[in-house]
């Protein structure tokens, strides 16, 4: 239905002289109406425009009764079309009304003989509760459309942010492969390169809570013990603590924590805590990891000796963008959102995440409660090391910074280097040096990366074994990612990527071979 377009009346009655009548009736009160004959004209769909229905009781005989009580029951959630069912005074009505219409939640009863004004004042209030309705649809559309605006603008506010840290990081990373002895480069090194894990963090947050609010995360589980993905979370911010120089204790579980969970989604919600708890606790304070076994839950908390939290903040701070800090310097800094992706990424898991304080200045505890496994432990298999060996690898990627810091970073693990800067130039060099893996950006002038994948697959299919394609690239939607794979991709990473990570795949490349 159009918006502004009035909604209708709809009269159903095999009755020709009654539909003449209620129609006239309608028309002099103002009301626009139509008829039909039986429920079956209406085609198996319900107009746009329908208001309400005037169903009379001989229509209740008609073939598709059935149909229109699907309509009537799979509406949208905004939906909930008035119906005013005419019919005669009778003992069997109750029973006839419900054998019609069992989950009608707004059905209005009629009994004849019928008092014309009785029916215009139904139809009304009817016409009024479908307006409104209608007010409450055109306000959820613009919603969804401000919603999926919003996510555009996040997804291209990534991508151009993602691109100047991907070199950052690569030389950061780089640098400290230097043996250089020097205090004043290795400081400004460690700033570096927390900033930038701090910036990567923040754009991966803007856009997982969007993607959480519209239930677009599905969780790749996996059986694990919570107290060694407690240890890993807490070395992942061994940065941020050691740069405040927090002082942090560690009280694991005696027994393993076996969980399912996704690795990657337990790990964000873990440092999202730990670093909450080093964000708004003074230099030196203290912050405190725990794991203990409650029945068939594992519980993990993350105690803190910092501001602390208001009474009435307790629920508040978990709402996206909230921040219980108002003062003008916001030391404490971020986005408000990590608490947010950490509640939302805990009931994700079936599980919970709450907060205590007793008030400022006296820190916090947040608490995250998780279902144990119901599976037994798995068995260990021992991984051998993949042959360090030298590979001719092509990198296709217009960003000079990023291509160069490529270059210099897989040379330094001993491999050979073909460069391209445009999707065309990428692949000629493919076909012409004939490289076992290729590590291509995805928006390249010319071609783009995905042709560039299609041509290679399409190209190269008589050699044996294949060539390996890597997409890397700052376009980290779930649909970006299964694209890749669609275009020939064997793997999708997301700018900028950990060097050691990227490392793994190359190895893991050479375990496969």
């Amino acid at each position: 239905m159009r918006t502004g377009t009035p909604p209708r009346a709809l009269v159903v009655t095999p009755n020709r002289v009654d539909a003449d009548l209620a129609l006239g009736f309608l028309a002099q009160n103002g009301i626009q109406a139509c008829a039909y004959e039986g429920v079956s004209q209406l085609g198996g769909a319900l107009p746009d425009d329908a208001g309400c229905i005037v169903l009379a009781e001989e229509a209740l005989l008609d073939d598709d009764m059935q149909g229109l009580r699907e309509l009537l029951e799979i509406q949208p959630a905004w939906s909930d079309l008035p119906v005013v069912l005419v019919a005669g005074e009778g003992a069997g009505l109750e029973a006839l009304v419900e054998r019609a219409f069992p989950n009608a939640g707004n059905l209005t009863l009629l009994e004849r003989p019928l008092n014309p004004l009785t029916l215009v004042s139904a139809v009304r209030v009817g016409l009024r509760a479908r307006a409104r309705q209608m007010e409450v649809r055109d306000l959820l559309q613009k919603r969804d459309e401000a919603l999926r605006q919003r996510d555009e603008f996040l997804a291209m506010l990534a991508h151009e942010l993602r691109n100047p840290l991907a070199p950052m990081r690569n030389a950061v990373y780089l640098q400290k492969q230097l043996r250089v002895e020097d205090p004043l480069l290795a400081k400004t090194r460690d700033i570096l390169e927390r900033q930038v894990g701090h910036m990567t963090r923040m754009v991966d947050d803007l856009i997982d809570v969007a993607r959480l609010e519209r239930g677009k995360i599905a969780l790749k589980r996996q059986h694990l013990d919570l107290n060694g993905a407690v240890s890993a979370a807490l070395e992942a911010c061994l940065p941020i603590v050691q740069a405040r120089a927090h002082k942090v204790q560690m009280s694991l579980a005696r027994e393993p924590l076996f969980i399912d969970a996704d690795p990657v989604r337990l790990e964000q919600l873990l440092t999202n805590l730990i670093v909450n708890a080093s964000k708004f606790t003074e230099n030196g304070g203290e912050i405190e990891l725990r794991t203990r076994l409650d029945g068939h839950m594992a519980f993990v908390s993350v105690r803190d000796s910092g501001i602390g939290i208001r009474p009435e903040m307790l629920e508040r701070i978990f709402a996206p963008f909230t921040q219980d800090d108002h003062t003008l310097a916001r030391s404490a800094g971020g986005l408000g959102v990590g608490l947010s992706i950490a509640r939302a990424l805990a009931e994700l898991h079936g599980g919970s995440l709450r907060a205590c304080s007793e008030g400022l200045n006296k820190g916090a505890v947040f608490e995250a409660r998780l279902p144990l496994s119901s599976a037994s432990a798995p068995a260990l298999r021992p991984q051998s090391a993949a042959a360090a060996r030298r590979r001719r690898i092509l990198v296709v990627e217009d960003n000079p910074d990023i291509r160069e810091s490529l270059r210099l970073m897989l040379e330094l693990w001993g491999h050979e280097v073909v460069l391209a800067e445009t999707g065309n130039d990428g692949l000629s060099a493919a076909l012409r040096s004939k490289p076992e893996i290729a590590l291509i950006d995805i928006g390249l002038p010319g071609m783009s990366g995905y042709e560039v994948a299609l041509e290679i697959r399409a190209r190269a299919e008589e050699r044996q074994g294949g060539i390996k394609l890597l997409a890397l690239t700052g376009y980290g939607q779930p649909s970006d990612r299964e694209r890749a794979l669609e275009a020939g991709f064997d793997g999708h990473l997301l700018k900028p990527v950990d060097p050691e990570r990227l490392k793994e795949w190359l190895a893991e490349l050479g375990r496969e071979r």
